[in-house]
């Protein structure tokens, strides 16, 4: 997050405002590298960036099974609390294929990731200050909505 500083006149009187605005965020078509250099300019922490490592090892064999074919590439960072961070690269249809695993029975309630454009995120905490989004789903429907502040 980047603070500015904004000054206006009103009157006679000269006001400064901070305003607090999240970097742009990252261009998925920058893979995985894009995504954990943007992490690293926003909260200064993403490092030791890992790519190619086993997907299903990381989220679980059912989870693998879901987003996997979704998934344009993977990797991932640590960044505090989190010792491995999940960075992932989309395809179109993860919203269908979340869907259909909720019919089949195989997942229940929403997508442990956190949503930018083009790119997910496996982590919670404090990413509702990266303008990052989750999914809601039903069997017939699936909404990005914001993270709300705690």
């Amino acid at each position: 997050m980047r603070v500015l500083l904004a000054l206006f006149v009103a009157g006679s009187v000269v006001c400064a405002i901070l305003v607090a605005r999240a970097e742009p965020a990252p261009d998925p078509a920058g893979g995985v590298d894009g995504i954990a250099a943007w992490l690293q300019q926003v909260t200064g922490e993403c490092t030791g960036v890992r790519k190619g490592e086993d997907f299903a090892a990381f989220v679980g064999p059912v989870r693998a099974k879901v987003y996997g074919p979704y998934i344009a590439e993977w990797g991932t960072c640590s960044k505090p609390p989190y010792e491995q961070l999940g960075l992932l690269v989309l395809r179109p249809g993860l919203e269908e294929g979340w869907r259909a695993a909720l019919a089949r029975g195989e997942v229940k309630g929403d997508p442990d990731l956190v949503f930018g454009d083009g790119f997910a995120i496996t982590g919670s905490t404090g990413m509702e200050h990266l303008g990052l989004k989750r999914l809601e789903c039903t069997l017939t429907a699936c909404a990005l909505i914001p993270i709300k502040h705690h």
